[in-house]
């Protein structure tokens, strides 16, 4: 489409505009039909948009650093409250524990492991919870007698 004439008719054909008006458009376009054409679908398109302020462009040294600071200290917080709640699992994970095994010991009187003053008991305890015996290197052995 190298002609004026050729541009008005594509033009015309495209959208609703009378010869003149799509030559007037197109003068306004300095004859780009395609400019032509998008304005036609999207009025909008040619009006300026205001630039959007990026806040963080536009403040200074010192709020930027509170910021830094502010997000800073929110992480450390979640971080404790989240190492605060898993601490709070874990005892009472192991209170739980420790009230079984109290309970298995009440059943199995000869087992005599209780730390933190007896911290070794025998090899054949019947207590499943209870550890066994405290060999020198510091391991606890416990034999898995089969009760057939």
């Amino acid at each position: 489409m190298t002609s004026k004439a050729d541009m008005i008719k594509f033009v015309v054909m495209q959208t609703d505009y009378s010869n003149e008006v799509a030559e007037e458009k197109l003068k306004e376009h300095e004859y780009n039909y395609i400019k032509v054409i998008k304005e036609y679908l999207n009025p909008t398109l040619t009006e300026k948009k205001a630039p959007t302020t990026n806040i963080s462009t536009n403040r200074s040294t010192n709020e930027r650093m509170m910021d830094e600071i502010r997000t800073f200290m929110d992480t450390a917080n979640r971080q404790y409250i989240q190492r605060k709640e898993y601490g709070e699992k874990k005892d009472a994970l192991q209170k739980k524990m420790y009230e079984k095994f109290i309970e298995l010991k009440k059943i199995h009187t000869c087992c005599v492991y209780d730390p933190p003053d007896q911290t070794s008991c025998s090899q054949h305890c019947p207590n499943p919870m209870c550890p066994g015996l405290l060999d020198e290197d510091n391991k606890y052995i416990k034999s898995q007698e089969s009760s057939e």
